[in-house]
């Protein structure tokens, strides 16, 4: 047993002295107690040249610590899916060879063997002695004399100057203290004291491309563990990069319409307030925010200007509380118009004659001027026209059209206008009806003055074309006194005879014919005047006939309107005795209606005959004695006709009587 030992012993001897005879060079790694560690296998230069070919890390040649391949990277190699690949700087990818240590201890110094074997070639073997040392401490960054205690410094201002000074206490004189801007390295700055290790950057004339840039400030003393970092990120003033109003490119407005207008700020810090001008007038913003962490800044504007403020200049200006003195803007010219609309909102007829030339207008106010006419007839056949600016008015636009009529042209014709700002709504209506000869006039004939005559006339239909209305005054002979004639039919005829009977002669006339004629018979000045007095003559005597009648009924109705007032004072006297029964110590009297008060009175002691209470007061009066001091007599309703006493003619035009 001894001796099994004993060979045993110098086996492994042999093979101790073996390994190190291979045992040419040990790397000396530096960790810092209490963070993570990466251990390289043969400085990170490791290729396995085969599947066969893996690598073993051990401790002090007796603690077996990772192996890879393992198991766990043959199963992600079978799941792709799972496997993210990472991005990463050349030289800080992670190397799946390297031993990572997560929280080294003081157990964790020592010396560790990292054996590659290949498949093709023999296997070779890395030392690395691990010494486990003390952080560095977190650095500190001054800007200037102060100590930055955040994570941002400024705001600064466009074109200033910055001195950054990272600063670390020498624990260790192998301390290395130095910046990276972005994740980049900058160059390497020492300034070492007895106590300090400091690194400066100088960054003059600051530019837009420095604002939110991420400086580090990186110290470390280790090989294999993560350097420790202060953070920096410089945060500036900055102005617009642009200030735009978007309309795209369409700036016009219809008239009475709101409209939501954006004006978009860009790249101001801090986010700006936003004003809105239409010409001279500051107007009022609908909404305001902000996005992106302030790098947009969004003002929406609902815009509903008048026709008056059309070619006025709408700005949008954006103010840095930190730039008082510049003025940011964007502004353009609105046009203010609307679309057309019929300047007549009733239906015009037009009379058409077939085979003859008829001619329409359409006239609309639009702003601006329409950009066509459309016509659509009753049998939807569609002609297109031109318009012209009528002189007389600003935005007043007319279009004529002339066409052959036939027979189906008989219907509706609709006009429809367009401009800019879209089509007319609601058209202009022309009913085309059959043409002809004008309708009949009706004329009123008034003599009010022995040598005068009053004529006026309500036209009728002019059936297309325009008419004129004739009047014609014969005398008593038939010989012809006046004959006039105008479009209008209103006339005063003066130093006519004044007791001769007239025949008047009217009718109305265009190109197309003539009307109706009407003859009136026209009695002297002296005739009409004993007409008018006989007639009143009459109506007098027919008043008087009737004077008995409407005195009578005068009288009755003052009386019944007595009867009512009495009727009414009656019921509120009641009224009020009613309400004073229902104290229950007051009594009626049965002599003469007075109370007494009987305080000792019982239910069974009531009189309940001296109590007035009747469903119908007025028809009780009237059959009881001695129960009040006065009854009112009772007054019968009545019935008042408005009429007359018989059926004759002449009473529509006298006095009315009333009949009861």
């Amino acid at each position: 047993m001894k001796s099994l030992t004993l060979m045993c012993t110098l086996i492994v001897a042999c093979l101790a002295w073996l390994i190190n005879g291979q045992e040419t060079d040990i790397v000396v790694l530096r960790a810092i107690r209490g963070r993570e560690a990466r251990l390289p296998c043969g400085q990170g230069t490791v290729f396995l040249d085969g599947p066969n070919s893996y690598v073993l890390w051990l401790k002090d040649d007796r603690d077996f610590l990772y192996r890879f391949p393992n198991e766990e990277y043959e199963h992600n190699l079978m799941n792709p899916d799972r496997i993210v690949e990472a991005s990463c700087n050349p030289g800080s990818c992670r190397d799946q060879t390297a031993l990572v240590v997560k929280r080294v201890t003081n157990h964790d110094g020592g010396l560790y063997r990292c054996r590659v074997h290949y498949q093709t070639s023999p296997s070779v073997d890395h030392l690395i002695e691990l010494r486990v040392i003390d952080s560095p401490g977190v650095p500190t960054v001054y800007n200037g004399n102060e100590e930055v205690k955040g994570v941002t410094v400024g705001p600064l201002s466009v074109g200033s100057d910055l001195t950054l000074s990272c600063r670390v206490k020498n624990k260790d004189p192998e301390i290395e203290v130095y910046w990276r801007r972005n994740g980049v390295m900058m160059e390497r700055t020492h300034l070492t004291r007895t106590d300090v290790v400091q690194a400066d950057i100088h960054l003059y004339n600051l530019t837009r491309s420095n604002a939110d840039s991420h400086y580090e400030c990186l110290a470390q003393n280790s090989d294999v563990s993560e350097p420790l970092i202060k953070s920096i990120v410089i945060k500036m003033y900055l102005a617009p990069l642009s200030v735009q109003i978007r309309l795209d490119e369409n700036y016009g407005f219809e008239a009475g319409i709101p409209r939501l207008v954006d004006c978009v700020v860009i790249g101001c810090v801090p986010a700006p307030s936003i004003s809105w001008h239409l010409g001279d007038t500051l107007l009022r913003p609908t909404s305001h925010k902000e996005v992106n962490e302030g790098n947009y800044t969004v003002s929406t504007l609902t815009l509903s200007p008048s026709l008056q403020e059309s070619h006025y200049e709408l700005s949008c200006r954006a103010h840095n509380s930190h730039m008082p003195s510049e003025l940011f803007q964007d502004k353009v010219v609105i046009n203010v118009g609307y679309r057309p609309t019929c300047q007549t909102g009733r239906v015009e007829r037009v009379g058409a004659v077939v085979r003859e030339a008829e001619t329409v207008h359409c006239i609309v106010d639009a702003s601006p001027e329409p950009l066509q006419f459309t016509w659509t007839f009753e049998d939807s056949k569609t002609l297109y026209t031109s318009g012209t600016r009528i002189s007389t008015y600003r935005n007043r636009y007319s279009s004529s059209l002339t066409w052959l009529s036939r027979g189906g042209d008989i219907g509706l014709l609709q006009c429809r206008a367009t401009n800019a700002f879209g089509e007319q709504k609601n058209p202009c209506v022309f009913n085309i009806t059959a043409g002809g000869p004008p309708e009949t006039p009706d004329c009123d004939i008034q003599r009010t003055v022995p040598n005068h005559l009053a004529v006026h006339c309500r036209l009728g239909w002019d059936g297309g074309r325009p008419q004129k209305v004739y009047f014609e005054l014969y005398d008593e002979t038939g010989r012809l006194l006046r004959n006039v004639s105008d479009a209008v039919g209103n006339y005063h005829l003066k130093n006519l005879p004044e007791h001769q009977n007239f025949t008047a002669v009217y009718y109305a006339a265009n190109t197309r014919g003539k009307s109706q004629q009407i003859k009136k018979i026209l009695k002297s000045y002296s005739d009409v005047i004993a007409e008018e007095k006989t007639e009143l003559e009459r109506s007098n005597g027919i008043a008087k006939k009737w004077m008995p009648y409407v005195e009578t009924l005068a009288g009755i109705v003052t009386l019944g309107i007595t009867g009512a007032a009495i009727t009414l004072v009656v019921k509120i006297f009641c009224g009020k005795r009613d309400h004073e029964d229902s104290n229950p110590d007051l009594v009626p009297r049965n002599t003469n209606g007075c109370f007494h008060r009987e305080p000792d009175i019982t239910k069974e002691d009531r009189c309940f005959e001296s109590t007035n209470i009747t469903a119908n007061p007025l028809a009780t009066c009237s059959n009881m004695q001695n129960t009040l001091p006065y009854c009112p007599p009772t007054v019968p309703s009545c019935r008042v006709v408005l009429g007359c006493p018989h059926d004759n003619d002449d009473c529509l035009s006298g006095q009315q009587s009333y009949f009861v």
